[in-house]
Formats: structure tokens, sequence, C-alpha cells
């Protein structure tokens, strides 16, 4: 029984491998041969032994590493979304437009703060239509309807043939859900183009996916001269908008209710049409930077920082105790559970102390989170100007930050806030560098770098009851498990020659127990 040596590095008794059948012995000798041959074999097992454990603690590293990566892509995917201006820069809205669900306001790292006004005089909508009466539908001689569709996009015109039966036994309500499915399967690729029956209400709804004055359909019955039995045109947004100067602009027309001015992505909700006075009025709103949201951010920011630089110095400085070596199974078989737990916690520690690649990680954070970012001005280039700073090493050996001058936080960023943005988000023209990044980017970059050099060593992170057999731990567990195969075949040999040296030694008892009777028979008959 060879160690499994493709799919998984998971073993069991080790001792398995080379366990002998139940012999028989001792018979003539009276010597208990299993218990001496186990004694001769744990002296054998030795070597075995020790390849069980260098096998086991690669895979106790491996799992370090795994969650260490684990830890580490966490960190680069919040950075990563972190580093969206839309996430970064936050920005607060307030106003009767706003309040009153008119629009919804978000702001970027380029929107013009002040106040506004908007009207809203036509939402963009989508292509519709109702056939309240279905009868009108023409069924040929074998009771089979027939319609075309044509559906408009942008220009493009996409045609559909929709047969369905209509047979005399069913209702309406039948017939509208059999032809409400048949469209939707006709246009079941895209969902371009989707119907609804309501039986309540006797209707047949048709509606497209997009918006837009560009997008229109026409339905027509090819059993009745292609009369056109449900059209649809959607319309676009018109809107206006005026500035905090009192400006009026229209707004370009837009296929969409998302419209987007003064750096500012506006979603509109609702007209501003008045019912007392038949006209559409202006609706004011305001919006400004939210500098408590933004400091909540780098706040965040600054705990996902610290609990992952703790956790990786925490692993890099845990020192091996050699003594704590992990356990066969001969030695759990004389143990407590508990003990076993707390011997294995013991074993598992240190496996990870001074890793080149995760010190090497940790420096690099340290050394460009404080390294200046090329062209921002000199008061706001790096994050101490911004009031973070490192714990001295007395309060924190790991390298934790905090916010040492919260209002020197706020003032960079109600100050210079074009500045304070590019300094955490900026991304530099040469992507062979990040010494032009800014601190985000920089981190996710220096995180995507180590979880390469992590799964190089230890292998990527599907494998997860296998080990990658192109890693660095994956072929040292390959040469490991070929020892072990070898051994437990030599093993296998050393055990059935014990048993047959065994076996000729009870033999020879036996044929002297017979010759000695013999004679003992002889001479008491004398």
């Amino acid at each position: 029984m060879n160690v499994n040596s493709t799919s998984s590095t998971s073993y069991t008794n080790p001792y398995d491998a080379y366990k002998y059948y139940t012999r028989i012995g001792g018979l003539a000798s009276g010597l208990d041969t299993d218990s001496i041959i186990q004694g001769l074999m744990s002296v054998e097992k030795t070597k075995y032994n020790k390849l069980y454990q260098q096998k086991q603690l690669l895979e106790w590293q491996r799992q370090d590493y795994m969650d260490i990566a684990s830890a580490i892509s966490s960190f680069k995917d919040y950075v990563f979304n972190l580093k969206l201006s839309s996430n970064f820069v936050k920005y607060k809205t307030a106003g009767e437009a706003v309040d009153a669900g008119y629009a919804s306001v978000t702001g970027t790292a380029n929107t013009l703060e002040g106040n506004y006004q908007i009207k809203v005089e036509q939402l963009a909508t989508q292509a519709n239509a109702v056939v309240n009466d279905l009868t009108v539908i023409t069924r040929d001689a074998q009771n089979n309807v027939k319609l075309q569709i044509d559906l408009t996009v942008d220009g493009s015109t996409v045609t559909k043939t929709v047969e369905l039966t209509w047979n005399p036994g069913d209702s309406v309500a039948t017939f509208g859900a059999n032809l409400a499915k048949a469209i939707n399967s006709a246009f079941s690729t895209d969902g371009s183009l989707k119907a609804y029956y309501d039986s309540t209400l006797n209707k047949l709804i048709i509606a497209s996916q997009k918006t837009g004055s560009s997008v229109s359909f026409t339905v027509k019955d090819l059993n009745n001269n292609n009369t056109v039995i449900a059209s649809g045109t959607g319309t676009d947004a018109k809107a206006y908008i005026k500035d905090s100067f009192g400006n009026e602009s229209q707004v370009p027309s837009s296929a969409t209710n998302t419209i987007n001015v003064y750096g500012m992505s506006i979603t509109l909700n609702k007209t501003t049409y008045n019912a007392q006075t038949n006209t559409y009025d202006y609706k004011s709103f305001s919006i400004s930077k939210d500098v408590d949201a933004i400091v909540n951010n780098i706040k965040e920011l600054i705990n996902k920082y610290n609990e992952l630089v703790s956790k990786i110095y925490s692993k890099i400085t845990e020192k091996r105790n050699r003594d704590y070596l992990p356990l066969t199974e001969e030695q759990k078989s004389q143990m407590k559970d508990t003990d076993i737990q707390k011997w294995e916690e013991a074993a598992k520690k240190g496996l990870l102390y001074g890793d080149s690649i995760l010190s090497g990680f940790l420096n690099n954070l340290r050394y460009y989170l404080y390294k200046a970012v090329p062209g921002l001005p000199s008061n706001l280039d790096t994050i101490s100007e911004a009031g973070i700073e490192t714990y001295s090493y007395f309060e924190s050996k790991e390298g934790k930050i905090y916010i040492k001058d919260e209002s020197k936080l706020r003032q960079a960023i109600s100050n210079n806030f074009d500045a304070f943005v590019k300094l955490f988000t900026s991304s530099g023209s040469d992507t062979n560098t990040i010494e032009d990044d800014g601190i985000l980017q920089r981190f996710y970059n220096i995180a995507n770098d180590t979880l390469k050099k992590i799964y190089d060593k230890a292998g990527k992170p599907y494998f997860t009851s296998s080990y990658d057999p192109n890693s660095s731990i994956g072929k040292q567990l390959r040469s490991i498990i070929d020892q072990m195969n070898a051994e437990q075949e030599r093993l296998q040999k050393i055990e059935d020659r014990y048993y047959r040296q065994f076996t000729q030694l009870e033999r020879l008892i036996a044929q002297m127990n017979t010759q000695s009777s013999w004679l003992s028979q002889q001479f008491s008959a004398k």
C-alpha cells in the first residue's frame, strides 16, 4: 500500500502500510512472536517515522501559508474596492430634490460642491405595450397563432417569429399565459424583450429591457395581413439643472435615468410635476464633502492594516519548539485526546518563523506606506502630513499605525481634497514600478506580488485537499512521499524476513521437542 502521491497529502495510520496479517506463533517455543517482531520493527521504523513527521510539518506549514494568503487576499480585495473613487470619496446631500425622492445624487472625486436645483420633465422609459383583448389575434384553420415581433435597439432590428396553438378548449387566460411564455422563450438569449400575462386583469404586458427613445417594437399578426396588435417606443429622460450661480442648463437627452453633470452622478426617480399649477418645478439640493465618512474610511483602513500586520508579525516571530514533533499513530494511541490536541498545538508553532516572503511583505508595506507620492504638494505627499503615524516600538512591535492628529486629517480633507484623494488612490503611469502610485495602489500591488510568491512556494489555494505539485512545498512532499513508499517496501521485506526466521526457529524447536519426546519414551520403556 503506497502513500497517496497525487491526490492528497492526508494520510491515515502510517503503520498500516506494513501492518502484518495475524499469524499464530510461539506454539513450540512459547515465545510471544508478535510482540518480539513489533519491538524489532519499532527500531526499523525510525527512518519512516522521521519522514512521516517531515511530511506532517510541511502540510502544517502549507496550511499556515494558505491562512496567511487568505488574509492578504482579503486585504487586497478590500483595498481594491476602497481605491475606487465612489467608495473612497464620500459626499453628503440634502434638500427637497433628494429628501423627497425626486433624484438620488452621488458625488465623485471631480464633483463641484455647491447648491443646485433640478427640474425633471420626463423619465427614460422602456418601450412597452398592453394588449387588453387577446381575441383580436387570428387563428388559422389548424388553430395556430403566428406572430412576428420586430425589436429595434439603437438602430439595429431583431425579428422573431412566435408560433403556438390556441386549442378550442383553451381559455383566454390559458392562451395568454402560453403566449407570454412563448415570447419570453423567443428572446431568452438576452432577455431584451419580456412578456407577462395577468390573469386577473386579463392583460398581456410586453416591455423592452432597455430604456430610451431608440428602443421600439411591434407585434404583427401574420395570420391577419400583418396587422399590428401591439407596439411601443421608449422615451429619453428630459431634465434641467441650475448651478450655484443660477445658471440654467438643459441636460442632454439620456436613454437612461442616470445623468452625469458637474462631476455628480444623478439618478432621476420621478418628475417634478406640480399638479396644482400644471407645471414642472425646480427642486433644490446641495452636495458637499462628507468629512466624517471619509475619516471613517481611513479608520477602517487602519484597522484592516493593523489586523493584517499583527497576524503576520505573530507568525514570523513565533519560535519553533523542536521538542514537539508531530505524533506518530503509535504515540497517539497512548495519549488522551486533550493531550494530543495540546501537543499538536505546540508542534504547529513557529513553522513560519523568520519567513523571508512574509518579512519582505511587512517591510514593503511599511516602506511604501511612508514613501512620498510624487506629484503632490510637499505638505501632503505622505500620510504623516495627514496626521497618521506609526506607534513607537514599545507600543507596537508589529508596526501598527494610528491617527495621531485627527484634526490634521480633517484639515487635509477639507483644505486640499484633490491631493488627499490622490495620496491614497492615484495610479502611476509606469506599470513597472509602484513608486508613482498612491498608498492604496501600492498596497494592492505589494499584496498581489506577495500572493504570487506564496503560491509558488505553497501552492494555489484551490488545492484544498491536495498539494500543488508545481509548488516548492509540493515538490518536497513528492520527494518525501516517494521515500516513504520505498521505506514501506523495505519494512515489509524486513518484517517478512523476521517472520520467516521465527517460523524456522519454531520448526527447529518442534523437531527438538519431538526428538526429546522420543528419547524419553525409549529410556522410560527400559
